[in-house]
Protein backbone atom coordinates (compact mmCIF):
# COMPACT_ATOMS: atom_id res chain seq x y z
CA UNK A 1 0.00 0.00 0.00
CA UNK A 2 1.42 3.65 -0.68
CA UNK A 3 1.95 6.46 1.68
CA UNK A 4 -1.57 7.94 -0.19
CA UNK A 5 -2.97 5.02 -0.09
CA UNK A 6 -2.61 4.15 3.37
CA UNK A 7 -3.65 7.56 4.38
CA UNK A 8 -6.81 7.51 2.98
CA UNK A 9 -7.58 4.14 4.08
CA UNK A 10 -6.55 5.41 7.99
CA UNK A 11 -8.72 8.23 7.10
CA UNK A 12 -11.77 6.16 6.19
CA UNK A 13 -11.65 3.79 8.54
CA UNK A 14 -11.62 6.64 11.47
CA UNK A 15 -14.77 7.61 10.29
CA UNK A 16 -16.20 4.02 10.80
CA UNK A 17 -15.91 2.99 7.26
CA UNK A 18 -15.52 -0.63 7.03
CA UNK A 19 -12.19 -2.62 6.48
CA UNK A 20 -13.13 -4.26 2.87
CA UNK A 21 -14.68 -0.94 1.66
CA UNK A 22 -11.93 2.17 3.17
CA UNK A 23 -9.43 -0.49 1.15
CA UNK A 24 -11.38 -0.17 -2.25
CA UNK A 25 -11.86 3.08 -1.72
CA UNK A 26 -8.14 3.28 -1.33
CA UNK A 27 -7.45 1.51 -4.09
CA UNK A 28 -9.73 3.40 -6.27
CA UNK A 29 -7.98 6.71 -5.83
CA UNK A 30 -4.50 5.45 -5.81
CA UNK A 31 -5.58 3.95 -9.61
CA UNK A 32 -6.65 7.55 -10.33
CA UNK A 33 -3.70 9.16 -8.68
CA UNK A 34 -2.19 6.54 -11.95
CA UNK A 35 -4.34 7.89 -14.63
CA UNK A 36 -4.09 11.42 -13.77
CA UNK A 37 0.12 10.96 -14.05
CA UNK A 38 -0.34 9.28 -17.46
CA UNK A 39 -2.21 11.72 -18.57
CA UNK A 40 0.24 14.31 -17.64
CA UNK A 41 2.75 12.68 -19.57
CA UNK A 42 0.80 12.33 -22.51
CA UNK A 43 0.12 16.15 -22.49
CA UNK A 44 4.32 16.52 -22.04
CA UNK A 45 4.69 14.83 -25.46
CA UNK A 46 1.56 16.27 -27.35
CA UNK A 47 2.78 19.86 -26.36
CA UNK A 48 6.16 18.85 -27.46
CA UNK A 49 4.92 17.47 -30.73
CA UNK A 50 3.08 20.92 -31.32
CA UNK A 51 5.83 22.72 -30.37
CA UNK A 52 7.75 21.35 -33.07
CA UNK A 53 5.17 21.01 -35.86
CA UNK A 54 4.15 24.83 -35.16
CA UNK A 55 8.63 25.61 -35.33
CA UNK A 56 8.80 23.22 -38.61
CA UNK A 57 6.04 25.38 -39.97
CA UNK A 58 7.64 28.34 -39.19
CA UNK A 59 11.07 27.30 -40.97
CA UNK A 60 9.27 26.51 -44.01
CA UNK A 61 6.85 29.45 -44.75
CA UNK A 62 9.85 31.58 -43.92
CA UNK A 63 12.04 29.53 -46.51
CA UNK A 64 8.92 29.75 -48.76
CA UNK A 65 8.56 33.64 -48.56
CA UNK A 66 12.88 34.05 -48.77
CA UNK A 67 12.32 31.66 -52.11
CA UNK A 68 9.45 33.87 -53.69
CA UNK A 69 11.47 36.84 -52.85
CA UNK A 70 14.45 35.41 -54.47
CA UNK A 71 12.24 34.12 -57.60
CA UNK A 72 10.81 37.26 -57.82
CA UNK A 73 13.80 39.22 -58.26
CA UNK A 74 14.82 36.42 -60.66
CA UNK A 75 11.64 36.97 -62.77
CA UNK A 76 12.48 40.76 -63.06
CA UNK A 77 15.77 40.24 -64.13
CA UNK A 78 14.40 38.27 -66.65
CA UNK A 79 11.98 40.56 -68.00
CA UNK A 80 14.46 43.06 -68.36
CA UNK A 81 16.45 40.66 -70.28
CA UNK A 82 13.44 39.98 -72.70
CA UNK A 83 12.78 43.71 -72.92
CA UNK A 84 16.67 44.09 -74.36
CA UNK A 85 16.18 41.63 -76.89
CA UNK A 86 12.99 42.65 -78.25
CA UNK A 87 14.68 46.47 -78.09
CA UNK A 88 17.32 44.74 -80.14
CA UNK A 89 15.44 42.60 -82.57
CA UNK A 90 13.18 46.09 -83.20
Amino acid sequence: MTTMQSEVFEALRAIDIPEAMALKAATALSRRDEDVADLKSDMRLLKWMVGSTIGLTLLLLSAMIAGTITISIRLGELGGQVTQLAQRIH
